[in-house]
């Protein structure tokens, strides 16, 4: 048995680590908006949970409840502190939080000490009774005592059966029955809470998993074996099995029909009338919860499963294998060091670390809205009468005149064919200066053919500075019929 000591040691270590939330500040305030927010649901889209805790925050100050950020560092707090866990959605899905297995603990642990329920019950030893009666009997390995089990219940279930059909049959008093209902909705009301448990076991299974695989000394492990092989040691490890077994019996069509033919006939009764609505909700979508909730962490356990194959299938562990084995040896010749140098000796060597400006908040102007107010009156301006010609000019400054040169190609080519660019210039200067041979150049090269020769092609500058150039001799044997348009 554990001294006191070593309890003590093993409690700090669980209200330091996974139960941190019931130190925290706020802790009212978080177990409120956890518990509210995925009370019907284990995960939640990250923005939409955002905007959400914001409403939240908005009741929660009009309480009086002193909460001066915004939703967005609260949240960020909480899963920097892990009462969240946020996760990137699979393919072009979004981000996603939901409640950590620690919070889920702290919020219900809360929960529960608000509803103060008695758990000394006549209802809670008869299902602790009936559980270990049932296990007893169902691993027993003796097939005769086992038939001999099922003789007396069938005996005991003649007897009951003709004891109400003689007219000796009471129901069950509503006092007992209220005791009983309580008991089931507390047990009912476990269980959605627990998706979070497992799919926190799954994680931590794929993430074991995976650093058996980096970690393994040989070129193959009885791990890396087992992936190669095809089987999936997820599906098929302990935690696996629990929830499939758990969701194969969900889906069960005959487990639902009964379910949903009990919860009718219960709230038939007259000792349900007085029941909470929240209650009545909660029991009437109860299965509709829990296939949610499962489907959820199915689709996280398939997710793990593939990731893992490819993570084997890729070769990628190699390059993990490989970084492991990196930071071992650093490690190793950081060790090695130690033996030699103190760790505050000068080894002559700087290191470049990355930081952050750190500056008083005095220094910080605040944001002064009038700044950006305008003091001069706005003055209106008449329009002006479109200009067409001075629009050309405009348009002429910044693009080339293709139609222009297009026109005056044509003209050329009319007067003389088999014309030159050359020809071109001497006929139509260039009224945009350089634009102008280059825009010449583009439709000689898309429409000329090339020719032997050169020949000086000449413009004027827009300072009137004359300029020439050597350029290779292209002749118009024909152009497009659309160029002579206007």
């Amino acid at each position: 048995m554990a001294g006191v000591a070593a309890r003590a040691v093993a409690a700090r270590r669980v209200v330091d680590g996974p139960m941190r939330l019931l130190r925290a500040d706020l802790l009212p305030v978080v177990v409120a908006v956890l518990s509210h927010r995925f009370e019907a649901t284990r995960v939640l889209g990250y923005a939409e949970f955002i905007e959400q805790v914001a409403e939240d925050l908005d009741e929660l100050r009009d309480s009086g409840f002193p909460l001066p950020r915004n939703a967005q560092e609260y949240v960020a707090d909480w899963i920097a502190n892990g009462y969240l866990i946020r996760r990137a959605g699979a393919a072009a899905r979004e981000e996603t939080v939901e409640l950590s297995r620690s919070a889920a603990d702290v919020v219900r642990f809360v929960t529960d000490v608000e509803q103060a329920r008695s758990s000394v019950t006549s209802s809670r030893l008869s299902n602790v009774t009936g559980l270990l009666d049932a296990l007893a009997r169902e691993s027993d390995p003796d097939a005769a005592t086992r038939v001999e089990g099922l003789r007396e219940e069938r005996d005991r279930i003649d007897q009951e059966i003709a004891r109400i059909e003689s007219g000796d049959y009471e129901p069950l008093d509503d006092v007992v029955a209220r005791e009983r209902l309580a008991e089931i909705l507390r047990l009912a009301g476990e269980v959605p809470g627990d998706f979070a448990k497992v799919a926190d076991d799954l994680e931590t299974l794929n993430a074991r998993l995976r650093e058996q695989i980096i970690n393994n000394d040989g070129s193959r492990g009885g791990v890396l074996d087992d992936v190669f092989s095809g089987v999936d040691l997820i599906e098929t490890s302990e935690a696996g099995r629990t929830f499939n077994a758990f969701h194969d019996l969900l889906l069960d069509r005959m487990l639902t029909d009964r379910f949903d033919a009990a919860v009718d006939a219960i709230l038939d009764r007259g000792f349900t009338g007085s029941m909470p609505g929240p209650d009545t909700v909660f029991l009437r979508r109860y299965l509709t919860l829990l296939q949610r909730e499962s489907h959820q962490v199915r689709l996280s356990l398939t997710e793990f499963s593939r990731s893992l194959r490819r993570f084997v299938q890729t070769q990628e562990y190699r390059e993990h294998k490989r970084l492991a084995e990196a930071l071992g040896r650093a490690d190793q010749a950081a060790l090695a060091a130690l033996r030699t140098h103190q760790p505050s000796t000068q080894l002559g060597r700087d290191l470049d670390l990355t930081s952050t400006r750190i500056a008083s908040v005095g220094s910080w102007s605040l944001h002064n809205p009038a700044d950006l107010r305008t003091v001069d009156e706005v003055v209106a301006r008449e329009v002006p009468e479109l200009d067409l010609e001075e629009l050309r000019r405009l348009v002429s400054l910044t693009e080339i005149d293709f139609r222009e040169l297009e026109r005056n190609v044509a003209e050329t080519v009319a007067l003389a064919p088999g014309a030159t660019v050359g020809d071109v210039l001497r006929e139509h200067p260039a009224s945009q200066g350089l634009a102008s041979i280059v825009g010449l150049l583009i439709l000689a090269e898309e429409n000329a053919t090339p020719a032997p020769g050169v020949e000086r092609w000449r413009w004027d500058s827009s300072m009137g500075n004359s300029r020439t150039v050597s350029a290779p001799r292209y002749v118009f044997t024909e152009v497009p019929s659309h160029w002579s348009h206007p």
